[in-house]
This record gives structure tokens, sequence and C-alpha cells, in this order.
């Protein structure tokens, strides 16, 4: 027996952690919301529990508990509720994508009652979850200390570290993201002009295969771009409108406070913006201003000029 864990929200990325500590040899106590996850967690031999308390009572002091909710209000919501039922001694780990500062908040808040705090900024999505991630830690070095093995249980070879006191475990990961920003915008741009250059008849799959193999741009993204391509040559069935979590923006936040330049994750960033509208104010202002200075043709609503 590996030893003993709770596991809060049991969605794709809580669902294979508590899996993979099951298969690890930890008593895994799971709770969730609703309760389908919860039976079938219990199925591959987990403890169910009907409520954050009974998951507290089910487990032995001092006690772990991992938190994997989505960040904001439920994550901070679920933590404090956390400090009326766990005990001194007891340690709360939150692996979602929350906001660095929250975690400093919630350090402090849970150091009143005696409750040790991590912030755990989680990469590899749900099949890492399941097979290995990359675990970016901040909190209670004492508490890190303790856990270690927890923390290599979960990740891949030298796939985790502990990088400071609170906060820094978001606040590497919200960098991460804010990276992965970048380089997604960089492949999309490259593809997009191998697509839409003086030769239409290269095959995109084809260029993502030996980007993949040898070259200096390969890596995991690339084989996700490979991918989406063998499903779909040319992505036809993918409306044009990308989204953003949170992390890029408190990232270019976070630049500018620091005056860091950080231009090229700054364009994806905004990129992503300019991608959910296909008819911008400003990009009509833009036209009509070319229009009135420079007697330049403005493409009207239904193709006219």
């Amino acid at each position: 027996m590996s030893g003993e864990i709770g596991v809060i929200g049991l969605g794709k990325m809580g669902k294979n952690i508590a899996l993979r500590l099951v298969k690890k040899g930890y008593r895994t106590v799971v709770y969730n919301r609703s309760g389908g996850p919860v039976e079938e967690l219990v199925g591959s031999g987990a403890v169910g529990s009907k409520s954050i308390e009974e998951l507290a009572d089910k487990m032995k002091a001092p006690r772990i508990v991992w938190v994997m909710l989505p960040a904001g209000d439920v994550t901070n919501g679920m933590v404090k509720s956390l400090s009326g039922v766990l005990e001194k001694g007891d340690a709360v780990v939150d692996g979602s994508n929350s906001e660095y500062r929250y975690a400093v908040e919630q350090h402090r808040s849970l150091a009143e009652n005696g409750i040790a705090f991590l912030d755990a900024g989680c990469s590899g999505g749900p099949s890492g979850a399941l097979n290995g991630m990359s675990i970016m830690v901040g909190g209670d070095e004492k508490a890190f200390r303790k856990n270690r093995k927890l923390f290599e249980d979960l990740s891949v070879k030298d796939g985790y570290a502990y990088m400071g006191g609170p906060g820094t475990g978001h606040f590497v990961k919200m960098v991460h993201n804010a990276i992965e920003y970048g380089m997604m915008q960089s492949i999309a741009e490259g593809m997009d002009l191998v697509a839409n250059g003086p030769y239409k008849e290269i095959d995109l799959k084809e260029v993502a295969k030996v980007w993949n193999n040898g070259s200096v741009i390969r890596g995991y993204l690339m084989e996700l771009t490979k991918r989406a391509l063998d499903r779909d040559g040319r992505l036809d069935g993918i409306e044009p409108y990308v989204e953003d979590t949170g992390e890029g923006r408190w990232s270019v936040q976070a630049a500018v406070e620091h005056g860091i330049p950080f231009t090229s994750i700054t364009h994806s960033l905004y990129q992503r913006f300019s991608s959910r509208s296909e008819y911008r104010f400003g990009d009509r202002l833009l036209a009509a201003l070319r229009h009135e200075f420079g007697g330049h043709d403005v493409k009207k609503k239904g193709g006219k000029r």
C-alpha cells in the first residue's frame, strides 16, 4: 500500500488521477458532486463518499486531499469548505489552473487552521493524468517533502519539482500555458502559409509527419497537429473560433506589471480574441479609413465593392 489520499472532482483530469492512484496502490477516497463518476471509480477500486465530510471521515489523519475542479469560484469555494472540515496537520492540493494570487490567499487562510496548502500546476491533459503528468508544485515546503512520493507517482520521470512558496506552482504553470499559446500560434501561422502559399499541391499531413521526425520543431504540439490533420486534412469541419481559459491573459497582465517584454505571447492572445468575430468593428474601421484617405476599395457585405 502506497498510502491514502482523497480526490475531489472526478472530471476528465480528476477521474484519471484517481485511477492512476488506485493502480499505484493508494487507498483513494473520492467525492464528486454527481454520483455517477464516484460509482465508476468505486468499481475500479476506490472508496466512494457522498460528501466532503464523509470523505474526511473515511480517511485517517493526517489527511491529504487533492482538489481537481474548474479554476475560479468552484475551486475557491471548495477550498474554503475544506478548511471547516479538515483538521490541523492535514493538507490540501489544488491541481486546477487557478490564478496564482488565489493560492497565496488560500495558503494564508488554511494555515490559520493548521492545514497545509500546495498549489500544483498540472500539464499533460487527461492522458497525462492517467499515464504520468508534469507537475509544478508551490506552497508549504514541509508538506511537499512529506508527500513527495505522491507527486513522483503522479508524474513521469523527472516530471515534477518544488517551485517555491505559495502561488509559485500556479504561476509557473500559468507561464507554461502562455508559452503554449505562442507555440500553437506559430504552428498555426506556419501551416497557414504552407496551405495557402504558392504550392497548392503540398499535402499538409506529409508536412506534419516530416516535421515530427528529426526536425528541430518536432514535439507534442506538432504530433497533435498531425493527429488533427489525419482526421480532417483541411480542417473544413472546424470553425475558426479560438477560446482562451484565462492563463494567457494573466500572464500578459503579469508581464505588464513587471515590465517584461512578452511580444509573441501577447500577439497569440490577441489573435484568439480576433478569431471570435468575422467582422470586428476595428477591422471595418481600418478598411473605411483606407478608403477615406486613399480611395482604396472597400469590400461590402455580399461581395460588392
